[in-house]
Order: C-alpha cells, then sequence, then structure tokens
C-alpha cells in the first residue's frame, strides 16, 4: 500500500469511526432518560415544574417522596408540558397535584403525555393535538373541566370524579378496565356530567355516572359524539338510589349528530336512567343521524332494571321513565330477555313511555316486553314494527 493510499485509508477510517460514533451517540442520545422529584415545592432544583423543564422529549418523570401520601401545591401557574413525555407517580393514594382551585393543573401543547399512578386536583387543558393517556390515576375538581379538542384523552384503570359538574372536550375519549367518569353526591342533588367528543368508547366495566345516593336527585348526563361503542360491561346511567329517596332519577341525552350509536355483540352493556325509591325515573333521549344498533347486549343492574340494553325504570313506586329513540335506522338482534328497550316499573308505579323515530326499524329475535317472573309490573310501551302491536302493549299489575 503507496504512502498516499495508506492516508486514504486512515482518513476514511477516522469518517467511519466519526460517523460510527456519531450513530452510536445519537441512538443513546434518543433513549429515554429518567428523571427524578425529590421534593413537593412548587419550583425549583428536584421540583416537579424543574423536572419537566429540563426533561428532553420521550424522558420519563418519576418520584422519591418517601411512602407515606403527599400533595404538591401549585402555586406558579400551570404545569407546562410542550414534550412527549411518562410521569410515574407512586400511586394515587400517595401524591396529589393540586392547583387548588386556582388555574389547571396541566397545560399541554403538541405533546402525547401518559400519566400513571397519580391524583390530580383541577382542570387540564391540552390543545394541538395533544394526547393524553391516564392509567391507574384520578382526576377530581369542583366543576371540573378537561379540555382537549384536537387529541385523544384515554383512561385506563383511571377515574374522573367531579363536584358539581364534570365538563370533558375532547376529539377522542376511550374509557376502558374499570375506568369512570362521574359526579355522586350524598348530600344534595347530582351534578352534571356533559362531554363532546368525535367518538367515545366504553368498554371493559368502563362507566359514565351521575348519582344521587342519599335524599336528592340524579344528575343528568349528557353526551355529544359522532360515534358511540359500547361493550363488555360499558354503563351509563344516572339515578337517584338513596334510601327513601324521592327525589328523580336524572335525565340523559345521548346525540350522534353524524354517525351511529352500536353496542357490541355479546358485550353486554346499557344506558338507564333509573331511580330505585318513589321519585320517577330520569328520561333518555337517544339520538343518532345514521343508525342505533343493539346485538345481543343488554344486561343491567338489578336495581334499575333486569335486564335491558335502554331503559328508564323505577323498582318501587315511582313513574317508569320516558324513552325517545330517533334514527334513520333502529336496528335490536338477538337482544336476551325480557327486553331490548324498556320505560318500566317493577313495582306500583305506572310505566314509562317509548317513542321510536325512524325510517327502518328492524326487530329480529326480540323478546316482547310482558310481566315475565315479576321484572316488569306494570309498562306502557309504544313499539312502531311490522309485527303484532298489541303484543308489545301487554301489561300487569
Amino acid at each position: 500500500m503507496t504512502k498516499n493510499n495508506r492516508k486514504k485509508a486512515v482518513a476514511q477510517a477516522i469518517s467511519t469511526a466519526v460517523a460510527l460514533g456519531w450513530v452510536i451517540m445519537q441512538v443513546e442520545s434518543a433513549q429515554a432518560a429518567t428523571f427524578v422529584v425529590n421534593n413537593l415545592n412548587d419550583s425549583g432544583v428536584g421540583s416537579l415544574r424543574d423536572t419537566i423543564n429540563i426533561a428532553n422529549n420521550n424522558d420519563v418523570v418519576e418520584f422519591l417522596l418517601g411512602s407515606h401520601p403527599s400533595t404538591i401545591s401549585l402555586t406558579s401557574g400551570a404545569l407546562a408540558i410542550a414534550k412527549n413525555l411518562t410521569i410515574n407517580g407512586p400511586g394515587a393514594n400517595l401524591l396529589t397535584i393540586s392547583s387548588n382551585n386556582h388555574f389547571p393543573v396541566f397545560d399541554i401543547n403538541a405533546a402525547d403525555v401518559t400519566f400513571s399512578g397519580l391524583a390530580i386536583a383541577g382542570d387540564i387543558n391540552a390543545y394541538n393535538s395533544s394526547n393524553l393517556t391516564f392509567i391507574n390515576s384520578t382526576i377530581n375538581g369542583d366543576n371540573l373541566k378537561i379540555d382537549n379538542p384536537t387529541g385523544e384523552l384515554r383512561l385506563i384503570n383511571s377515574t374522573i370524579n367531579g363536584n358539581n359538574s364534570v365538563n370533558i372536550n375532547t376529539n377522542t375519549l376511550t374509557l376502558t378496565d374499570g375506568s369512570q367518569v362521574r359526579d355522586l353526591s350524598n348530600t344534595a342533588n347530582a351534578g352534571n356530567l356533559t362531554i363532546s367528543t368525535g367518538s367515545l368508547t366504553i368498554s371493559n366495566g368502563a362507566n359514565i355516572n351521575s348519582e344521587q345516593t342519599s335524599n336528592g336527585s340524579g344528575g343528568n348526563i349528557f353526551v355529544q359524539s359522532d360515534l358511540l361503542i359500547l361493550g363488555s360491561g360499558a354503563r351509563l346511567s344516572t339515578s337517584a338510589a338513596g334510601s327513601n329517596n324521592s327525589g328523580v332519577g336524572g335525565n340523559i341525552s345521548i346525540d350522534s349528530p353524524n354517525g351511529f350509536i352500536i353496542a357490541l355483540p355479546n358485550e353486554p352493556s346499557d344506558i338507564a336512567a333509573g331511580n330505585i325509591n318513589s321519585g320517577a325515573a330520569g328520561t333518555l333521549t337517544v339520538t343518532a343521524s345514521d343508525a342505533i344498533t343493539i346485538t345481543g347486549s343488554g344486561v343491567l343492574p338489578t336495581r334499575v332494571l333486569e335486564p335491558s340494553a335502554i331503559a328508564g325504570g323505577n323498582i318501587t313506586s315511582g313513574a317508569g321513565g320516558t324513552l325517545t329513540l330517533t334514527a334513520s335506522s333502529i336496528s335490536l338482534t338477538r337482544v336476551p330477555e325480557p327486553s331490548a328497550i324498556a320505560a318500566g316499573n317493577i313495582n306500583s308505579g305506572a310505566g314509562g313511555n317509548i317513542t321510536f323515530t325512524t325510517r327502518t326499524l328492524l326487530l329480529t329475535r326480540v323478546p316482547e316486553p310482558s310481566a315475565i317472573a315479576g321484572s316488569i309490573l306494570a309498562c306502557s310501551l309504544a313499539l312502531l314494527a311490522k309485527r303484532n302491536l298489541a303484543a308489545f302493549r301487554k301489561t300487569k299489575a
């Protein structure tokens, strides 16, 4: 090898080594680093705010705060996040991040953020297609608001608790693995839940619930979603369930202006507005521009009406609820006994009314509502279908 060739070979080797080193450095820098929060301060070294600021894209934030329950109280504004992060807490029972109702807890811009093992006390703002995932976490607040109009909100074994009201605005909302969105009250009327989303999926035991557990009325639930999918034990319900409670069950309004409402085959789920005492059951209104499809679904808890796919029920002396379904197509297929859609009372009160407004009503292997095994003892039903209408008017006091 000549001297010039040796120089070229050395230069090439150096160039290759430098390039390889640069690639290795890039790979190492791309690996997620873990940053640790070691105090409860609002700001400064070791605080959550400082740790979020110094973390890079796709890094992980963890906590070293001891084994006792503790709270990070924010005093200087929301925690701003503009990078993809995973924030792993020690458990929702051990760490709360609170804004003391002064401002949102988090302000998230164009980021994918996963929260795990945390309790968040306060509102959350997100924008520019941010995707938020909560795992084993809780979000609590008075008149709670979660605003993420262009991104996804996903709850996995997590709970959103509202005091007085809950308002969620997001492009996609997914509740799974026992997750809950709820407003419960044991002292006054339950608050209202309002959800506006392009797509709402509730599955695997998840539920949306506004319930009064003492002596007030159940709260109202308003859902606007182009696509609503219920499956695998999903529940969307409101009720007044306290002992001797004469309050009315809350109302449920579901509006799917551009799409479908679907209950998945062989995955029992329910929508119910009920009362288990002397007050009237709530009103349930379901509107879908395209279709309402219920296939092989429908198991409700016995305290409302069992089993039904869509129901407004009362199990003592109050009146049954009123159900109104409006869609281009309503399809009930292979729905279990005793009824697919019901507005009933299983004691002495009057049954509620059902109104269908649709171009096409398909009933396939749907049981006739009747007083089978005492499950519906007073019921007034009006169903528009190509079969014996008298069969749907059976009552038994």
